[in-house]
């Protein structure tokens, strides 16, 4: 590794099946020797991180073409979710994510350092999950409040990191990038973005019947149980709970867009989040977007290779005492 480079991190955003975007991405990257440093994703966009980091990125493109709404589907199951609609830790889902994972733990990746993203629940306080089973932590990066079951992580209760942000580029700065890339193909930045219906209808609930008052009901006991005593709450308390902290995280994040250098935004935001038949047209459109950021992103090494150079002459330099 040359030591005069920098570390480049990259952030990818969730956004369902238009994630394949993110893999046309990463391969320009690599086809044009980009290093990647730390990857950190964000629901959907935390497997494409975690197949990166594992070296399965064509097995899981073939996946995406692949893919239909049944297959999907059958991922999923409603019979004892817990808080939820659904949940995702049956067999088939297991078995999949070990095809792309390798099962691997987040400390067996060695080129890269690898994060995913998710929500604490109780707090809204956005989470960095780079230890422990990578299977289990993109399940909690994945399980966006009311439709996937949240995921008990230590102390805390998590459900999808884009509750909080979706594109993780201050997650990456914190994990030692220099350079912050992030890639956005979400239609939002948030998941309950505050024109949505159901966010109306809930400020309208709040306001005339005190309707959190009625249903948070998450244990403040969490900090002081163990993770196997802990219980995920019921479906309204969750759902309830990440909608009235959907009220005051708008401004939260500024500090997220001054961590980034350069933010890809492929145009694919017209695309559905389930539009299988259009995996080609959305894998393209993320190969054209990363082609034409290759020079930005050359120069942006460079002018990082300069300033270094720089502060290296500062250091050398004789000081001056004026009496």
């Amino acid at each position: 590794m040359d030591e005069n480079r920098p570390k480049i991190g990259i952030a990818l955003s969730g956004a369902s099946g238009k994630a394949i975007a993110h893999i046309a991405v990463l391969e320009v990257l690599m086809e044009n020797n980009i290093p990647v440093d730390v990857i950190v994703g964000c629901s959907s966009g935390a497997l494409i991180a975690a197949s990166f980091a594992a070296g399965t990125l064509d097995k899981l493109k073939q996946w995406f073409y692949n893919a239909s709404l049944t297959k999907v589907l059958k991922l999923w199951s409603m019979k004892n979710a817990k808080g939820a609609l659904f949940h995702i830790n049956n067999k088939e889902m297991d078995r999949q994510l070990t095809e792309i994972t390798g099962g691997l733990r987040f400390e067996d990746i060695t080129h890269c350092r690898l994060g995913f993203v998710a929500a604490d629940l109780n707090t809204a306080e956005l989470v960095v999950l780079n230890m422990g089973n990578i299977n289990k932590a993109f399940k909690a990066s994945v399980a966006v409040p009311g439709l996937f079951e949240p995921v008990v992580w230590g102390r805390k209760i998590l459900v999808d990191g884009g509750l909080v942000n979706v594109v993780p580029t201050l997650a990456v700065k914190q994990m030692g990038a220099d350079i912050v890339i992030g890639v956005n193909i979400a239609a939002t930045r948030f998941i309950y973005k505050q024109r949505l219906p159901i966010w109306r209808g809930y400020r309208f609930l709040s306001r005339i019947m005190g309707l959190p008052k009625l249903l948070f009901r998450i244990d403040s006991q969490s900090d002081v149980l163990e993770e196997e005593d802990i219980k995920v709450p019921g479906f309204l308390t969750v759902l309830s709970k990440a909608i009235e902290h959907s009220f005051h995280i708008q401004e939260r994040w500024k500090e997220s867009d001054e961590a980034c250098d350069l933010m890809l935004k492929p145009s694919v935001k017209n695309y559905g989040r389930t539009e299988f038949k259009s995996m080609k047209k959305i894998y393209l459109e993320g190969r054209r977007t990363a082609q034409a950021a290759i020079p930005q992103i050359r120069k942006l090494i460079e002018n990082y290779k300069l300033s270094q150079q720089g502060n290296e002459k500062n250091t050398l330099a004789p000081k001056v005492y004026e009496h």
